[in-house]
């Protein structure tokens, strides 16, 4: 595959796998996804490769989440029934990533910059370590646009973070700074100097390439059983919820509030 909006590389038995699409703060739309979950079965699949870093070419985000100006495009100039059927297909495709993520057999580095907001929050949680810089901000961002939490979203937030405060972030959609975030357990490590963040993230990476490649695996393995087992079929009703709540009026005022830059008016 010809990579358009993720750049690939192997360094030092690393795989990085950058995020490259700032005029939108890395959005997900469906050719960075296909993308993204490309990437990751490439590490997998190359034995020079023992770790793997997720990161951003630009410091603003790690991702801004959904495409919403792509999702405000579809409500205004196509059918209803039409858009929500595509959509329901960029869900599908949010899941395939995180899921990529947790089934890898390399211990995968998400180096967070920025806004980490909506989906690219939960393909965050998804990462087995999380290093931020002080200025990033995690957002779980769906609810101001009167949707629910995807990419496994619900299922990886209560588990990293415990149910009640996983549903109070889900619920209220509100900014947690990176020092929370290392508090409540999503985050590993906070970087105060931005300038040295990209070393240190490298830094972290190389060191699981040190460790056993065959203890990780099946650490990553027997995590999956004990946490994840059901995450495949939680997902198939994640993309039907969201496909529900997509065909709401709640959800066509949220991505013309978001984009009208106006506060929204739900029913």
């Amino acid at each position: 595959m010809e990579f358009t909006k993720v750049k690939y590389a192997v360094s030092e038995k690393v795989a990085i796998i950058s995020m490259d699409s700032p005029k939108n703060m890395n959005a997900f739309d469906e050719v960075m996804l296909d993308e993204l979950e490309e990437a990751i079965h490439m590490a997998d699949a190359d034995a020079n490769v023992k770790s793997i870093l997720l990161n951003s070419t630009t410091t603003k985000a790690f991702s801004a989440g959904g495409d919403v100006a792509s999702m405000y495009d579809g409500i205004k100039n196509h059918a209803k029934d039409e858009f929500v059927a595509e959509f329901g297909k960029s869900i599908a495709k949010m899941a395939n990533v995180t899921k990529a993520i947790r089934k890898s057999p390399k211990p995968v580095v998400g180096a967070v910059q920025g806004a980490c907001a909506g989906a690219g929050f939960n393909v965050a949680l998804a990462c087995d370590y999380v290093i931020a810089t002080q200025a990033s901000v995690f957002i779980q961002a769906f609810v101001k646009l009167g949707l629910i939490p995807d990419a496994g979203g619900i299922y990886l937030l209560t588990r990293s973070c415990g149910l009640n405060k996983g549903m109070e972030l889900a619920l209220t959609g509100d900014m947690i700074f990176a020092d929370d975030a290392k508090a409540l357990g999503f985050v590993a490590e906070v970087i105060e100097d931005d300038d040295a963040f990209a070393e240190a993230a490298m830094k972290r990476a190389k060191k699981f390439t040190y460790g056993p490649s065959t203890s990780y695996e099946y650490m990553k393995k027997l995590c999956w059983e004990s946490e994840f087992l059901g995450f495949e079929e939680y997902v198939k009703k994640e993309v039907e919820a969201q496909m529900v709540c997509g065909a709401t009026e709640d959800f066509f005022e949220g991505v013309s509030a978001f984009c009208e830059k106006r506060r929204a008016s739900f029913k």
